[in-house]
């Protein structure tokens, strides 16, 4: 709870929202930047090791194929739904407009280009405490992260 009320400050207050789109630093080590409501403190060290096992923990990360992009690895489809998620799941807390200007820039662009913070919300939407999992080849029983 006090997490979610303090992203609803930060949101709220505008210049500290980070950009949707940002050319930054390649890695950072620590915890994850999102801390809202679908953040789980139990599932950090999971998703430390799908960011590792997917880019090395590189936000800027592209695939050799050239398909896959930023920490998580996502797909261009799949970035576009995490858009829309992080768009639906702002609406409440910045208004519409400003969720919508948000959606709309991280759909336009691919996944290494959002900046950290939103890659890192983006992630927890689609991890939903565990029910997404099986969107990560990491998560596969056996592969280090389980």
């Amino acid at each position: 709870m006090i997490a979610e009320a303090l992203l609803s400050v930060v949101l709220a207050s505008g210049p500290s929202l980070p950009a949707p789109i940002q050319i930054g630093p390649k890695h950072h080590n620590g915890q994850s930047l999102y801390r809202g409501k679908h953040f789980k403190k139990a599932h950090e060290s999971v998703r430390k090791c799908i960011r590792h096992r997917e880019s090395k923990g590189d936000y800027r990360a592209v695939s050799a194929s050239g398909r896959y992009r930023g920490a998580y690895q996502v797909s261009p489809a799949m970035a576009v739904g995490m858009g829309w998620n992080v768009q639906r799941e702002l609406s409440g807390l910045v208004g519409k407009v400003r969720a919508r200007s948000i959606g709309q820039a991280l759909r336009a662009h691919p996944a290494n280009q959002w900046g950290m913070y939103w890659q890192d919300m983006a992630f927890w939407i689609t991890w939903n405490d565990g029910k997404g999992k099986h969107h990560w080849q990491a998560t596969v029983p056996g592969t280090g992260c389980f």
